[in-house]
């Protein structure tokens, strides 16, 4: 304790260097902290967007689905899915269970034809989930609800954009059935929607799950999509849905969001080496920054910690005092960065301010601070730690002159 204050006293001794000092680590804090915020904003809106629009938490995949490739369509689709999908339901911690087909065509207008990927899919649940990716026109499932019509179809914008079509036009659809043969339909275009990808809006097309299945006359889906109601348990029901196929002797393979979400990584991946990368310059700069002033008011403190010395005072004791009044400086302007950085942060997410479009993005993403309180404890502490580093190397090297040698100092 007599060390601690020591050390606090020492603090107001050189009150300009003590305050540059103070600033420099709530510089490096704040920085540091908004920026792993947005990061972490970034991540999490990148991982919650996967799940809602593509992937959902889990997969369920017909058991032969990886290990052999598929001949014709959907010849390791998922049979009888319905009685998968109740036994799933029924679990407390799902909030959907959505069956999809993924399907490759013609779409034409009469004049053109253009190639496209396809999805077919339940509107009233995919509605629920994902909204159809902001849809324009009439929604899929009041569409199916009120007029009873599941010859529709949904354009992304700039597919329906280079067919010229508009809501109520019909286009002829063509692709394979699961046995090979060609098959079309005439569907009805009801609406168009945006993503995230310019390309994708440039082929993507959905239709109605039984539309789809009417085309490549089979019965099958090519997967069960399973979204929960919290991402945290996906770990759990993973292990619960496993068992409960094992139990009842389906013959399915289940796969994680991660597992099928390869952009999601290359995102996730290129963030990480960007944010490691700033956190250690950041860290660099305060620690020289921190060093040179503590430094500077030790190396003044020369002769004082030869006087120190020369009375009977052990170096340990010297080094602690310096240790305490690093680990102060450290420790206050940790702890003042933390508390202005969630300051600017719920400043900044009250803005509401949107960024431009990155390369291959067909919208802006808002500036959102995530404010996780384990970065903020994390970085508190490396901060402390800088600070005490930064105050105990001078110490050492001071301490270890003669005793003679330090009263000499000038």
């Amino acid at each position: 304790m007599m060390f601690f204050k020591l050390g606090f006293r020492n603090l107001f001794r050189q009150k300009r260097r003590t305050a540059v000092s103070l600033a420099v680590v709530i510089f490096g804090a704040v920085s540091l902290l908004l920026a792993l915020g947005h990061s972490r904003f970034i991540d999490w809106g990148l991982r919650e967007s996967t799940i809602h629009s593509e992937t959902g938490h889990l997969q369920v995949f017909n058991a032969k689905y990886f290990g052999k490739e598929e001949k014709t369509a959907l010849e390791f689709g998922l049979d009888a899915q319905a009685e998968i999908r109740r036994e799933i339901d029924r679990l407390p911690e799902v909030s959907l269970v959505l069956a999809r087909i993924d399907l490759m065509g013609l779409l034409s207008n009469g004049d053109k034809s253009v190639a496209c990927l396809g999805q077919g899919l339940e509107p009233d649940r995919e509605m629920r989930l994902r909204g159809m990716f902001r849809m324009s026109g009439e929604p899929f499932d009041a569409f199916l609800g009120h007029r009873g019509d599941p010859y529709i179809i949904a354009l992304g914008r700039r597919l329906a954009e280079s067919l010229t079509a508009e809501n109520g036009d019909y286009l002829t659809f063509m692709t394979t059935t699961a046995a090979g043969a060609l098959n079309a339909l005439d569907l009805k275009v009801i609406g168009t929607f945006r993503s995230a990808s310019p390309e994708y809006e440039e082929r993507a097309v959905m239709i109605p799950l039984g539309t789809a299945q009417e085309l490549m006359r089979t019965s099958k889906v090519k997967n069960l999509v399973v979204t929960l109601r919290s991402t945290d348990k996906t770990d759990a029901l993973f292990d619960k849905i496993k068992a409960v196929a094992r139990d009842k002797g389906y013959p399915v393979v289940l796969k994680k969001w991660h597992e099928r979400a390869v952009y999601y990584k290359q995102v996730k991946q290129f963030y990480n080496q960007l944010t490691g990368f700033l956190s250690v310059i950041l860290i660099i700069i305060v620690f020289f920054a921190t060093s040179n002033t503590i430094m500077m008011s030790v190396a003044e403190r020369t002769r004082e910690i030869g006087t120190l010395l020369s009375l009977g005072t052990t170096r340990s004791q010297t080094l602690k005092t310096l240790f305490f009044e690093g680990a102060l400086v450290g420790g206050m302007g940790g702890l003042l960065g933390a508390g202005l950085a969630y300051g600017t942060s719920a400043l900044i997410n009250s803005f509401n301010i949107l960024l431009p479009s990155a390369p291959g993005m067909s919208t802006g993403y808002p500036l959102m601070i995530r404010t996780e309180p384990g970065f903020f404890i994390a970085v508190f502490a490396a901060f402390a730690a800088v600070a005490v580093l930064s105050a105990v190397l001078p110490a050492l090297r001071v301490t270890r002159l003669k005793i003679v040698d330090a009263l000499g100092h000038i």
